[in-house]
């Protein structure tokens, strides 16, 4: 099995008497062991795996990782006697790598797990994911992710903020951390776009400037070519926009997102669709 990993916002933690969110949104911030920001990880929710079991779902949206964890390694119960922190109990899991393996920086390890929809990926490994904490905040948990890669063994690999920010040798985190509406995805073609997604809406540019042909509405069929950073505007109702392609719509399914205009279509497989709107806009 193989595992991937997204930011986890310190899980959602169980009150001894009703359930509480150790963060309101489930996201949390990882770290490596000396302070340096790697990515947020969240928590998707609870899905069917293919052997049958019943994993919980996390992403590290930047890192372009998904987690798939022994549910109660997430959903604790925040008292300070509680055996999974007292006694620093390890939960198994795995990970998967959504990035093409022409693109990705995670060795290919080949078609040998699949998601909980069964689209299978190459680059992946396991997971130990370990609670030690509880903040002082009484509501964030203080955590380690160890992964491994391909066949490896599991090491030591990010921190949740309260882990680093609790840990005497470790201090206060560091390193920029970046807005986490901002971040980049990959097309078909291997052209990257920065996606600035909000509720409802999302617009996509191309890191690079290029070649853009536009048909032109005339007799002759003629076209216009522009050389310049491409734009994709992506709304809630399944409608896309560009100043160049018009409108269109996009929709989505197991394997990726397509954005369709009348003369050209945009592919990025294994990626989630940026726009918030509860699963709407499905092939």
């Amino acid at each position: 099995m193989n595992y991937s990993i997204k930011n986890l916002g310190a899980g959602i933690g169980l009150s001894v008497f009703c359930t509480l969110p150790a963060y309101a949104d489930g996201i949390d911030q990882m770290f490596t062991a000396d302070g340096n920001y790697i990515d947020e990880i969240e928590v998707i929710g609870d899905v069917e795996v293919a052997s049958g079991e019943t994993m919980a779902l996390l992403e590290m949206r930047a890192q372009h990782m998904k987690f798939y964890v022994d549910p109660d390694a997430i959903y604790v119960t925040m008292d300070e006697n509680n055996p999974i922190l007292t006694e620093n109990k390890p939960f198994f899991g795995f990970w998967v790598s959504t990035q093409s393996p022409d693109i990705s920086d995670w060795p290919n390890c080949g078609y040998n797990v699949v998601d909980e929809h069964g689209t299978p990926y190459d680059a992946h490994g396991t997971l130990v994911w370990t609670n030690t904490d509880i903040a002082p905040n009484g509501y964030s948990l203080a955590y380690s992710i160890d992964i491994g890669i391909c066949e490896k063994g599991q090491q030591p690999w990010a921190y949740s903020r309260a882990s680093i920010e609790m840990s005497p040798d470790a201090g206060v985190p560091h390193g920029d951390i970046p807005d986490q509406n901002i971040y980049t995805i990959t097309d078909s073609k291997g052209a990257e776009y920065t996606v600035e997604a909000n509720d409802g809406w999302a617009v996509l540019t191309s890191v690079e400037a290029r070649e853009i042909v536009v048909p032109m509405a005339d007799t002759e069929q003629s076209s216009q070519t522009y050389f310049e950073q491409d734009v994709l505007n992506m709304y809630a109702d399944c409608v896309t926009g560009s100043v160049h392609y018009g409108y269109g719509t996009w929709s989505w399914a197991n394997g990726g997102f397509i954005i369709d205009f009348d003369n050209v279509s945009f592919s990025f497989p294994r990626m989630d669709a940026p726009p918030n709107n509860d699963g709407a806009c499905r092939m």
